[in-house]
């Protein structure tokens, strides 16, 4: 009985976590705010849970920061399709999901001779017709010129 344990362990930890695709998009405003979008690509065959969840025990997607001094101040998750996963109604993304998002700096926060740079912060948990993989999330660099 321990080996067929160990061996669904061993086959567990084999499965590779699939790659996620982003591309950030960010139209500046006044003073260090923006409005931007976070195109993420999920793999074929994986799914992510909407924003906001159909049940407590799902993982929803997340978009947050790490910045300091930078806030985020809207975020609009697109709307999931109806799946069954693991014998529950879900609501999930595939494919290419859009989330927008405004955020801005502090007042009186200057910017770098790159202009403002923030790290978006996309928290997930994929998850295919047979397995989820652990939550986990990507940083994501946001780079824009201040509107003059």
């Amino acid at each position: 009985m321990m080996v067929m344990i160990a061996s669904s362990l061993v086959a567990l930890s084999m499965v590779a976590a699939p790659v996620l695709e982003f591309k950030v998009s960010a139209t500046p405003g006044k003073d260090g705010l923006v409005t931007g979008s976070l195109t993420v690509k999920i793999p074929e065959g994986w799914h992510a849970y909407q924003n906001p969840p159909k049940s407590e025990y799902e993982n929803p997607v997340t978009l947050t920061t790490k910045t300091k001094k930078f806030k985020l101040t809207k975020v609009t998750y697109p709307k999931g399709i109806a799946m069954m996963s693991s014998g529950n109604d879900s609501l999930v993304y595939e494919g290419s999901i859009k989330i927008d998002f405004v955020g801005g700096f502090e007042k009186g926060f200057k910017p770098s001779k790159k202009g403002y740079e923030a790290v978006l912060d996309f928290g997930y948990q994929l998850c295919d017709a047979s397995t989820c993989i652990p939550p986990t999330s990507a940083a994501v660099k946001l780079v824009w010129k201040p509107k003059k």
